[in-house]
Parts: structure tokens; C-alpha cells; sequence
């Protein structure tokens, strides 16, 4: 009886199994169903067409029996790139695992705290399965050690960012307008690394009228201009000097320096010539060539700071024109012509314009009387005085003089200096006192040796 009951629950149960049933098949969360008597869940998957690889992972287990299951669910497996930093590794796996902890431990992967898992850029919910792709892109980034030196201040600070830049900001650590920094801000953290900082501090920048102020962590006084946008060009120079360290009032002058040439011109004077030229009268000249004058230029160097002019220097002059001579022609043509005189028609060949004076034997200016003439003629009316340099040359030639008559240069005088002048004789009783300009006029004939230019 009893092995009878046994055989009874048995086929009781084959029959169950035998009748088919409606399973629910989630696959990556989409749910579908099958229809299906068979004993084991892998038996069921095969039975309607799944097909799985080997790291796709099912609940329950494949080789479950499917009486009593409610619902099959499966993960299928996708690749999984991890690319680690600063170590530049990359671990490539297929699982079927979403939540990104148990994927690193799965890869091996240790996670610090300061350590970041970035997904698509964004940190990674550890705990948290990830959305159903078809593959993971993960990237892992230890911290590395930063040692940073501000201003003589040592501190030790730990980071997984990707530059510098960012790991400061995570620390707190603000760089303010004018600071330095080195390495720069975008130096990728690829390894523990020694961070200097330097400090701005205020600079003031006087450039002629203008004051500049900058913050500035520059170490010479050209690194501040610099950052000021300011450079020196041709002759500028700084107080202090470019290559000095910036003062500690932080007072630098930047002074401009610009050079001008100038060019003057100035004349140069002609001289003037004196020739014969038998085309002009006597006593008289007449300009034949005109004269010009010359050029002579100056090149002058000025410096000017803070356009204010500090030096001038004649560089060099030059003639850039030559001047040209002028010929002025004295007169040797003689023109004789007729004068009505008191005492008629006289003919002269020459007027020229004298300061008269008159002399007579007691009355020339010595201590005792003078009866005669250097020429031999007495000491008497008709005789004339001259410059020994008129005497030399006019000896003997007769004059006419308005208001005395006509006489005979006979004799040699003092003279006036600057004028030509002429001595009047007269006898003591009927001496006649002169003292004032008048024109005399020579009397022909013409002599053959005439004085062109009277001394």
C-alpha cells in the first residue's frame, strides 16, 4: 500500500509537470513570456529559442528546477573597458555585472577614498547598477600626492582630478589675479608632483602722465611691464633698471625715449668780384653777374624723454649749394662832357665828389711858412693838394672847382681819412677858408694812364 501512495504523489506530480505553464523571462529588464512543461529552467530558455554565452548570468540557476520558479531572470554579459589613471593602464572584461563596485572588484581594482570612477565624465554611484548599455566605458582615477609650497607655507594635499587646476579648487587652494603658479594649472596629474605658488603684491607703473597699478608675483621689474602689456622699444629704459628685482615700494617709472632729426638750412653769403668793363662809364658799376647764395644744411639729432627734449646734437653740416660769385664791373669807358662854368664852357672827363680844404704858405699847419709845392710851383693860387697816392698818379692834371676855378695838382697833403679830399692853395693876402664837400671835375685832355679805381 504504501509503495502504491508513493507512485500515486509521483504521477500526481509528472502530471503537473506535464501540463504547461505561462513563465515570465526578464531579459536586461524587459520582460516577455513563455509557455513551456519543462523540468529545468535551462531547459525551459532552450525549448523557446534563448540562446546564452557563458558569463550571461541567470536566476535562478540554469539547471534549477522550474517547479515552485515564479519568474526567470537574466543578465546578459557586455564588454567593459576601464581605463586607469595616472597609471595609464586599461582592463577590458565581459560580465554581466552593473553595479559599478562589484565590476572594479571583479577587475581587481582597488578604490582609495580620494579615488574617483568617472562614467561618461561623471562620477559613478558605487552602489548603484548601471542603466542597461551595450558596453561600460569606466575610468578610474587614483589620487596622487601634491606637494604645495605657498609662500614659505608647506602643506600636503591628496587628488584624482585631472590637472591641477581642479585639484586646488577641490583643496580650497585659490590663486587670486597676479599669482603664479608652477607647474601651470592644466598640468595632468600623472604623478605626485611639487607645487610653488608665489603671491601677488601691488605694483604701481608710471608711465609719463599715466599711473598703471597691477597685482603681480614678477620677479624683475621687465616681468611686471610685462604683464602690465608694457615693453621697452629703442632707447626707453625703466628706473630701476629692466633686469632689476621690483623695488619694495613697488614704484616703477617707465620712461619713453624718441630721437628726431632735424634739418636746417642756413645761407651762405657771395662774395663779390670788382672787374674792368669797358661797357660802363667811369666811376660808375654795374653788377654783370649776380651773385646767389649758397645752402648749407645741418642735421641735428633730438632726444626727447617723456616727450620733453633733454639733448640737441649737431651731427654734421654740409654745403648742399654752392654759392656763386658776383661780378660787379667798374667802369673804364671815359665819357667826355661839357659844364657851364662862371668862367665858360669847360670839357671834363671825370666828376668826382671831395672834402675840400685850403692852405697858403703861412697858413698850413706847421711852425713856419711853406713858399713852394712838392712839384715846384709856388705855394699860390691855381696850386692843388692831394694824397700822396692821388699825387703819384694825378701829378699835373688840371681840375675844375666850382666857387675856387682851375688848378693844377702840385703838391701833397695829409688828407681826412675816409674821404677823398683836396688842399686849395692861396697866397697869404688873399687866403680863402674851405671846409666843406664839392664836386671837382678833371679837365681834358684825357691823360694815357688814367687811374680806373681812385686810392
Amino acid at each position: 500500500m504504501q509503495l502504491i501512495g508513493i507512485a500515486l504523489v509521483i504521477g500526481s506530480i509528472l502530471g503537473l509537470i506535464s501540463i504547461p505553464r505561462s513563465i515570465p523571462v526578464t531579459i536586461n529588464g524587459e520582460t516577455q513570456y513563455l509557455n513551456t512543461n519543462a523540468l529545468t529552467v535551462s531547459a525551459a530558455l532552450e525549448r523557446d529559442g534563448f540562446s546564452f554565452e557563458e558569463n550571461d548570468e541567470i536566476t535562478p540557476s540554469d539547471s534549477s528546477l522550474l517547479l515552485g520558479v515564479e519568474e526567470i531572470k537574466v543578465e546578459l554579459a557586455r564588454p567593459v573597458n576601464i581605463k586607469i589613471y595616472p597609471e595609464n593602464q586599461e582592463i577590458s572584461l565581459i560580465t554581466a555585472e552593473r553595479i559599478p563596485e562589484k565590476l572594479l572588484a571583479e577587475a581587481d581594482i582597488e578604490i582609495g577614498e580620494k579615488d574617483q570612477v568617472l562614467i561618461e565624465g561623471k562620477p559613478a554611484n558605487m552602489v548603484e547598477p548601471l542603466p542597461y548599455l551595450g558596453d561600460y566605458q569606466l575610468v578610474v582615477r587614483h589620487a596622487v600626492q601634491i606637494s604645495v609650497d605657498d609662500v614659505g607655507q608647506s602643506s600636503m594635499i591628496s587628488s584624482s582630478a585631472e590637472n591641477l587646476g581642479q585639484a586646488l579648487e577641490e583643496n580650497d587652494i585659490r590663486l587670486n589675479q597676479g599669482d603664479r603658479i608652477s607647474p601651470e594649472l592644466d598640468t595632468t596629474l600623472s604623478s605626485d608632483i611639487d607645487v610653488i605658488i608665489q603671491r601677488a603684491r601691488p605694483v604701481e607703473i608710471q608711465i609719463q602722465d599715466q599711473k598703471i597699478d597691477i597685482q603681480t608675483a614678477a620677479d624683475t621689474v621687465a616681468e611686471a611691464m610685462a604683464e602690465a602689456g608694457l615693453g621697452l622699444q629703442g632707447s626707453d629704459y625703466s628706473i630701476p633698471d629692466s633686469d632689476q628685482p621690483i623695488p619694495e615700494d613697488g614704484q616703477i617709472r617707465l620712461v619713453r625715449v624718441r630721437e628726431e632729426v632735424l634739418l636746417t638750412q642756413s645761407t651762405i653769403a657771395y662774395t663779390n668780384e670788382y672787374i674792368q668793363s669797358d661797357q660802363v662809364e667811369l666811376d660808375n658799376s654795374e653788377v654783370v653777374q649776380p651773385g646767389e647764395f649758397g645752402v648749407e644744411v645741418t642735421r641735428t639729432r633730438v632726444i626727447y624723454e617723456d616727450d620733453q627734449e633733454v639733448s640737441r646734437i649737431e651731427e654734421i653740416t654740409w654745403v648742399a649749394k654752392e654759392p656763386k660769385t658776383q661780378l660787379t664791373g667798374r667802369g673804364t669807358r671815359v665819357q667826355v662832357r661839357t659844364l657851364d662854368t662862371p668862367q665858360g664852357p669847360i670839357e671834363y672827363w671825370r666828376a668826382v665828389n671831395v672834402y675840400a680844404t685850403s692852405y697858403s704858405p703861412c697858413r698850413s699847419g706847421v711852425d713856419r711858412c711853406y713858399y713852394g709845392t712838392a712839384s715846384g710851383l709856388p705855394a699860390a693860387y691855381g696850386a692843388i693838394g692831394v694824397t700822396r697816392a692821388w699825387y703819384n698818379l694825378m701829378v699835373g692834371q688840371r681840375l675844375y672847382v666850382p666857387g675856387y676855378g682851375i688848378g693844377t695838382v702840385a703838391d701833397i697833403g695829409g688828407g681826412v681819412p675816409g674821404q677823398y679830399w683836396i688842399d686849395l692853395a692861396y697866397s697869404d693876402d688873399d687866403y680863402v677858408a674851405w671846409h666843406h664837400n664839392i664836386t671837382i671835375y678833371f679837365l681834358t685832355p684825357v691823360p694815357d694812364n688814367i687811374p680806373w679805381i681812385l686810392p
